[in-house]
């Protein structure tokens, strides 16, 4: 393969010198000039610069060009006519070197720009778990690079995920639980979990109220599961019927209040949604978010929603989605204790409390460290 080099010196003759010592004696000299070279930053000196070949077809680039017609004019001066050559030279010169260099496969790289500094396989993995930059260099700088291992990368994130615990009833009244989100994200199937779990399995006096009457289909899905379950529904059109509604159920120990899916963007929705939370004492807030969802979507549902108060996340679709970055992205932005998780469609088994450390190792596993639980814990 053809080799191209660059040598400097003082003079031309120990510039040639280094050639032949280097290329041997065959070598092409394919340009010379002059170059300043600093020193230690403060002044210059001149130097002579000489490229070289040991590929003997460069020898026609040292040739002459033939007499063009702007050379040959003869109201040009000999001083300029020269200047003139010169550069035509250096562009044809230039032109056959980079064709040569594309022919052979040559790369001549005088002088190396500073690598950027490899990506470390810790900051692939959170990338590839779509968790942010800023959140992953964080998480990274908390700890020296020598001493992190996987599990000790699951234990950071682990630290960072707040969660709640299941639902704590209360004695003197029925806990009121209401599920707020987007469309979409599975709250009338996660209510139906939950109180399954809670009538079924823990034998507790369930109550369910719905105000999602903008889609029939909704009322009767959870109508359905009331019947099979066993446990009393009302049905809400307005805040105005929620204290009857509650009065109605005042004999539960817990009751479910399911809402109608609410575009974030939609104010006036939000504002219904308030209204109706306004009207129940001591209501528990659950925000529903699907883990399918981008981060900058979860931002913008947690600020829009945070128009009511909220006290508690529900992440759904765990089981649908492959990169969990962004359970820890709303983590670190919002403090919201994470409730519960929910694995797939089956009622009531789907679903259970959260814990941090396995919503730790889905950040760092993916969708391979997914294992939805066999039985939940509540």
């Amino acid at each position: 393969m053809a080799q191209i080099r660059r040598y400097q010196a003082k003079t031309i003759t120990e510039a040639l010198a280094m050639v032949r010592a280097d290329l041997g004696r065959d070598a092409v000299i394919v340009q010379t000039r002059k170059v300043n070279q600093r020193i230690l930053g403060v002044w210059k000196r001149e130097m002579v610069e000489v490229w070289a070949s040991d590929n003997p077809d460069l020898e026609s680039l040292r040739r002459p060009p033939a007499p063009t017609a702007l050379t040959a004019t003869p109201s040009a001066s000999p001083e300029h006519s020269s200047r003139i050559e010169q550069l035509e030279n250096e562009i044809r010169n230039l032109k056959a070197m980079i064709a040569q260099l594309a022919q052979q496969g040559v790369a001549v790289v005088p002088e190396r720009a500073p690598r950027e500094p490899a990506e470390s396989p810790w900051m692939s993995l959170l990338r590839q778990a779509e968790v942010e930059e800023e959140v992953a260099c964080a998480l990274l700088q908390s700890v020296a690079q020598d001493s992190l291992s996987e599990s000790t990368l699951q234990s950071l994130i682990a630290a960072r995920l707040a969660t709640s615990g299941g639902i704590a009833l209360q004695e003197a009244q029925p806990k009121v639980v209401m599920l707020v989100g987007p469309t979409g994200v599975g709250k009338t199937t996660t209510i139906a979990k939950l109180a399954a779990q809670y009538a079924l399995l823990q034998r507790r006096r369930v109550g369910l109220i719905t105000i999602d009457t903008y889609r029939i289909a909704a009322v009767e899905q959870l109508r359905t599961y009331s019947q099979i379950i066993d446990v009393p529904i009302r049905v809400v059109y307005s805040s105005n019927e929620m204290p009857a509604a509650l009065k109605d159920l005042s004999q539960m120990e817990i009751v479910f209040v399911d809402t109608a899916g609410r575009s974030q963007r939609n104010s006036m929705q939000i504002g219904e949604l308030k209204a109706c939370c306004e009207r129940i004492r001591d209501c528990e807030v659950h925000l529903v978010l699907s883990a399918t969802t981008k981060t900058r979507d979860l931002y913008d549902i947690v600020e829009r929603f945070s128009a009511m108060p909220l006290h508690h996340v529900i992440w759904t679709k765990l089981d649908e989605s492959t990169a969990f970055g962004n359970i820890l992205n709303v983590a670190v932005r919002y403090p919201l204790p994470i409730s519960y998780v929910t694995t797939g469609q089956r009622v009531p088994e789907d679903v259970e409390v959260a814990e941090a450390n396995k919503l730790a190792s889905l950040v760092v596993g993916g969708a391979g460290a997914f294992a939805p639980a066999a039985t939940p814990a509540l």
